[in-house]
This record gives C-alpha cells, sequence and structure tokens, in this order.
C-alpha cells in the first residue's frame, strides 16, 4: 500500500494486496504507512449509546447524494445515536468529514463473483469486529431512506419499541428484534417457500423481512457469519437456481444478501416481530403515516411525469408533483426537494461512471 498525504489525514490506496483486516477502519483508525506496511492504531473508547443506525455504500456518484439526504433527513427526524456509513473500499473518501464513516474491506471475492451486495454483512461484521461501537441497539437501514420521526425508542417501563406508522409501539428484545415486512411471501407455496426448503432446511421459521431492521447487538453479531457465509452459498448455486426464484418480483439475482439474513436469523433461532408500518415505500404506498420513507421503486407520476434514483441527475432535478400526486411522493419530493436546496455541492471531480466506484 502507498500512502497518500492528505492534510490531518493518512490514506492508503489500493495498490498492492490488502493488509490484514484489522488494520482498516475509519478515520480515527487510519496511521502511518512506512515502506509498504499499514500501522495500526487502537481505537478509542466510544461513548455508550442505546441506538446507533448502519448502512452500506460504496464511493460512487450514485451514493454520494443519497448518503447525504440520509444524514440530513436522519438529524432532522430526532432519532436517538449516531448514525455510520459503512463504506466499503480501501480507503477514506471526500464525505468522510461530513458523514461519520467506518471503512470496511470490500468483499475480497468480487472479482469471481461481482456480486457487490457481499459487501454489506462484510462491513457489518468487520465493524462489529474493530471499531469498538457501545450501542445496545443497532438500525440497519439502506441508503434510499428518510427518517421522518424516530423509528425506535425507550419507552415507558424502559422496553425498546420500534414506533410503527398505525400508532403502535412494538416492544422489541434481545433474542426477538423487528424487520420490515418483506415482498418475498406473495405467493403462498411460491419462490420463498422453495427457496427456503433448498438452503435453510429444517427451519422452524422463515421471516419475511426487508430492512429497516432494530435488532440487539449481540444478535447482529451472531447473525453476521451466517449471513455472508448463506449468501456464498446461494450464490454458488446459481446454476441450480429455479427459474421461480427469477421472477421480477422475486429478482433472487440481485436480493441472495436479503436471504443470506433470513436463514441465518433462523437457523439460530432468532425470530423478528414483524409489520409493513416501519416505512412507507415511494411509489407504492400512497398515505403518510410510518416514521421512514424508501424510494426503492420509480416514482410514475400524473401527465407521465417519471423520477428514479437511476436517473443520473436524480439528487438535483427534482420534479414538482403535478396534481393529483399520492400523499407519500409528495412528502417525499418535499423532502428530497429540501436536502438538496439545505445542501451545498461537494467538491469532488468524479472520473468514474455514475454507479462505478471509485475505491
Amino acid at each position: 500500500y502507498k500512502c497518500t498525504p492528505i492534510p490531518g489525514q493518512s490514506v492508503i490506496s489500493q495498490e498492492q494486496p490488502s493488509p490484514k483486516v484489522g488494520c482498516l477502519g475509519g478515520k480515527e483508525a487510519w496511521d502511518t504507512c512506512d515502506n509498504g506496511w499499514f500501522l495500526c492504531k487502537p481505537m478509542p473508547p466510544l461513548p455508550k449509546e442505546t441506538f446507533h443506525t448502519i448502512f452500506n455504500v460504496q464511493s460512487s456518484r450514485y451514493f454520494e447524494w443519497q448518503v447525504r439526504y440520509l444524514q440530513y433527513h436522519f438529524k432532522k427526524s430526532g432519532q436517538e445515536g449516531g448514525m455510520t456509513r459503512l463504506l466499503s473500499g480501501s480507503h477514506v473518501d471526500h464525505l468522510v468529514d461530513e458523514i461519520p464513516t467506518w471503512v470496511a474491506p470490500t468483499y475480497p471475492k468480487l472479482a469471481q463473483d461481482p456480486y457487490v451486495p457481499y459487501n454489506k454483512p462484510t462491513a457489518i461484521q468487520h465493524w462489529l469486529q474493530f471499531s469498538g461501537i457501545n450501542a445496545e441497539w443497532i438500525i440497519v437501514t439502506d441508503p434510499d431512506t428518510f427518517f421522518l420521526r424516530p423509528l425506535a425508542k425507550q419507552v415507558y417501563g424502559g422496553d425498546i419499541a420500534v414506533m410503527l406508522g398505525n400508532g403502535k409501539a412494538q416492544v422489541v428484545a434481545k433474542g426477538k428484534p423487528f424487520g420490515q415486512k418483506g415482498y418475498m411471501d406473495w405467493v403462498k407455496g411460491g419462490p420463498f417457500e422453495s427457496l427456503a426448503a433448498k438452503y435453510c432446511p429444517g427451519c422452524p421459521f422463515v421471516d419475511a423481512l426487508a430492512v429497516p431492521i432494530v435488532i440487539h447487538i449481540e444478535d447482529l453479531r451472531k447473525i453476521a457469519p451466517g449471513w455472508l457465509s448463506i449468501t456464498e452459498e446461494i450464490r454458488r448455486d446459481k446454476p441450480n437456481w429455479d427459474k421461480a426464484w427469477l421472477h421480477e418480483r422475486f429478482a433472487l439475482q440481485w436480493t441472495v444478501e436479503m436471504y443470506g439474513y433470513i436463514f441465518a436469523a433462523a437457523k439460530l433461532g432468532i425470530k423478528h416481530s414483524i409489520s409493513d408500518r416501519a416505512q412507507e415505500i415511494v411509489g407504492f404506498n400512497k398515505v403518510v403515516q410510518a416514521p421512514v420513507l424508501h424510494y426503492s421503486l420509480k416514482l410514475e407520476l400524473p401527465g407521465g411525469v417519471q423520477w428514479h434514483k437511476y436517473f443520473e441527475d436524480a439528487g438535483s432535478n427534482i420534479p414538482d408533483p403535478p396534481q393529483g400526486t399520492n400523499a407519500v411522493s409528495t412528502r417525499f419530493l418535499k423532502e428530497l426537494k429540501e436536502a438538496h436546496d439545505a445542501l451545498p455541492p461537494t467538491t469532488k471531480k468524479w472520473t468514474t461512471g455514475y454507479f462505478q466506484a471509485e475505491l
């Protein structure tokens, strides 16, 4: 590794094989490089928190505006605890002083199997092992979300609860996490059941869930290794996948990592409480009740107006909601524009494509 000097910090660029994974870390963990060797510096003890929120990305134009807007709305929401961007790459990027960041190594076998979501369980394992995080409850979200108000709170009596959009408070406990209801059980006896039968045989249950997840840190520590290994197992078996698993409404080619988590939890007997009221899916739900907006879908608005996070100008070319736009899409476009207007553009000069990771 070659040292690249930046005022106040030292970073490395991936020109030689990676150092041991224990030497990679967040901004505070970087020290010096001499003669190609990377030297580690112990992390200081982190303050104790009840909650901490995490998400995983790479450094790209696609994620740049998403992570900045996510942090803007997270701070505004009043959700207790900090939030950390788990950045999969070899060194820090231009957002490290704006967004709390932990750098984790990318999945080491991406050249053989270029499935980028391997990075998520890889980064979470690395963060749990080396960051010194001192939080009891972890909120796992995606970068394409906005927090409108707190998702999880400590309620009367000391219980931890997820504050759902139906007015209910879903209590969680160690061994009993929460997950947003996923899409995968849309057909009884369909692809989810056949997938579980093959890769989670004998499991007494499988939870049809997605993010956000609210989970005790010790449960996440237990799940993380199996999350990655089961993801690897399913991907290795790709030549034998059932055609039903490739249906556009199941899309296993992209969602394997989700099932890695679900099956790892099931094999450990960790059952989630599930509700579809933790988030509103922009482009699907119509009434704003839940504490989180998730903009994973393409917006098809009245009058033929369209918006999608895949558009290269999605973070800046924000349409006004046409007359007849439902409340969820209207609120999302309002929050999107507010974040855009509140945050000055970065000075980063990108040399890569919209989706291509720079690190």
